[in-house]
Formats: structure tokens, sequence, C-alpha cells
């Protein structure tokens, strides 16, 4: 036995340990407004920042401790003051900044409070639907993913599409299936005024907010029903483009959906889809990335598909997989765009 790569594991899993611990924390300062109290306030002692917040010094001055270890924020020991840099702020505190992670602390803690339920599932089989994951999930996924759509999606992605921005900006029929809050479908919606966009989720409330967010914004051309995926085939509408972001490996027919999306496609129409940057091969998963969307699978997207008995794909398919289900459902072509983007791989399909 090697002793030196034992104490490399347990080294790794203490740290693994700190990093649970730090996202609870993290979970904590996201939703009681401790970071954005930081934001741009320059050196604060931890009495100033319980005022400025409302909670209680003690707690505040052990967790804003806590962040310094993290190296998430700084702090002067001479003063015995905390200060969040800019850089800093960019990432914990900007809901609108490309590097936001408020999402993945809001989506981190709520899973794992579902472990139970999973863990009835290993022994039991079937799953943890969406519905049962809680109430915090829905918009824990919008906050993750919502940086990405706002900066990237019409800016980075739909231009590497031969000739689709221009299409778009003429006007066409767009659908987003599997659309949640509507943030993508509405991204698009405003960058692209002369098309028309429709959204479609099996989640009611994540409908509900998806026109609220587009009575908000104003997007006029944004409409969003409630229905499963498969739907999007039997409105009688030909799309000349339909996007799917995030979403295909959590359903319990991906395949089934896939052909539907064919079937609604445009004979001329591209069909764009996006899932997590990573690999099916878990030796190219040992990085922060792909270790947290390996780890992310059991307690989210697998058992919400296995709840319903479905393909259970997990989080991690890769673009092996997304090719493989792409072949299965019949589309002639398969690309992988060239994006660039730690967490996502961008994926546009002809009929």
């Amino acid at each position: 036995m090697n002793q030196n790569k034992s104490e490399e594991l347990a080294l790794r899993a203490v740290n693994d340990m700190g990093g649970a611990f730090v996202m609870a924390l993290a979970y904590i300062g996201d939703r009681l407004g401790l970071f954005r109290a930081m934001a741009g306030a320059g050196p604060l002692s931890s009495a100033q920042l319980a005022e400025r917040t409302g909670l209680n010094e003690r707690y505040v001055r052990e967790w804003a401790r806590a962040m310094v270890a993290a190296e998430y924020i700084d702090y002067d020991p001479v003063a015995e003051n905390f200060v969040m840099t800019d850089e800093q702020a960019f990432v914990l505190a900007d809901e609108d900044s490309p590097l936001f992670v408020g999402g993945g602390f809001h989506f981190a803690t709520p899973t794992i409070w579902n472990v139970p339920g999973v863990m009835e599932a290993f022994r039991e089989g079937g799953g943890v639907s969406y519905a049962e994951l809680g109430e915090e999930i829905p918009e824990a996924v919008e906050r993750f993913f919502r940086p990405t759509y706002v900066n990237f999606l019409t800016q980075a992605w739909l231009p590497r599409v031969p000739g689709l921005t221009e299409r778009l900006a003429r006007g066409i029929e767009v659908a987003d299936v599997g659309c949640g809050f509507g943030q993508s479908t509405v991204a698009m919606a405003k960058a692209f005024p002369a098309s028309n966009f429709l959204g479609i989720d099996s989640h009611p409330r994540s409908i509900e907010r998806a026109r609220r967010l587009a009575d908000e914004q104003e997007a006029d051309n944004a409409e969003f029903i409630w229905g499963m995926a498969q739907e999007v085939a039997t409105m009688g509408r030909k799309y000349e483009l339909v996007c799917s972001f995030d979403c295909i490996r959590d359903m319990s027919d991906p395949l089934g959906v896939l052909k539907a999306i064919r079937g609604a496609m445009a004979a001329d129409g591209d069909y764009l889809w996006s899932e997590p940057n990573a690999s099916s091969n878990p030796l190219e998963n040992r990085n922060p990335v792909g270790k947290t969307f390996s780890a992310a699978s059991p307690l989210h997207c697998l058992t919400v598909s296995l709840a319903h008995e479905g393909a259970g794909l997990g989080t991690v398919i890769g673009e092996s997989g997304a090719r493989r289900l792409a072949r299965e459902a019949g589309f002639s072509s398969f690309e992988r765009l060239p994006v660039e983007h730690p967490f996502v791989q961008v994926f546009t399909l002809r009929r």
C-alpha cells in the first residue's frame, strides 16, 4: 500500500468536507443578503455588517471568518475588518455577472436536503420527482443558469450557427422546449423582436414565472404554455429554430422528446441543444466542473427521471451520449459549436 496516496485521499476528503460546510454557509450568505451587503461597502466590522443586514452579530462574525478561510472575502487583522473586493463582488453578489455563482449556492444546500428521499430510492428504486424536490429548487436552477443565458445565448451561441441570426432578425418561429422560468426564451425574444417565441414546460409554477418575466421585460413576442415536451410536435406549427437548454437529460423519455423536436422542425430548421460541459468517461471528469456535475447527478437529474420510470440518463451524458441520442432520434447532422464556456457545451442539429 502507498501511504502517500492514502494520505492524499484523506486530505481530499477533508477538503470536500470543508467545501460542503462552505456551501451551506454561502447559501446562508446568499439568502440572507450578506454578500450583497458587503458589495461596494468597503471595510466592515462584523458589527457593521450585522447592522446593515439586521442579523445577529455573533453569527455574522463567525460566518465572515469562515468566508475569509474559504478565500471568498478578505480580512484586515489590524482593524479587524472584513472586505469584499470588486472581483469578489462580481462573482458573489452581481446577479447580472457572467461569473455569478449565487445560483450554485442556492442549488447546493436545498439539494442535499433531499438526501433521505434519494437514499430510499437507492434501496427501493424510483426517485424524487421535480415537484417533490422542494420550493427552492426551481428558483435555484433559474439563478444558476440565468447568467449564461443573459450573457452568452444571443451574443455568442446563436451567431455560431450560420445564417441563424439573420433569419431571426427577419422573423421566424422558435420553440424553447423545457423553458423553465423563461430566461432563455425572453433573452432571445428581446434580442429578435421580429421573431415569435414559444416556451413550453411541464412545471406549472415555472410557466407562471415565465409569463411574469415576459410581462416585466415587455417581451410581447414570447408566449408560454404548460405541457409535456413531446407536445411541441402536436401544435400544428413548424419551427425554424427549436432550443432545449440543460433539460433533455432530466426527462423521463429523452429519446421521445428528441423525436418530437425533430418532427416539429421545419425542413431547413435548426435545433440548438446544451448540456453540462463534462464527459461520459468518469476519468475525464476529475476536475472541478466534472466533479460537481457528476456528484449532482444522483441527487437531481437521475432521481427526477427515475421518479417517473424514465431513462435515467443522469446529469453527465457528454458529447458522445448526445451524439448517440441524436442518431437514434433520426437527426441527419450533429455538430458541437465552438463556444468557450466552463459549464456548458452546445450542439446544433439538423433534420
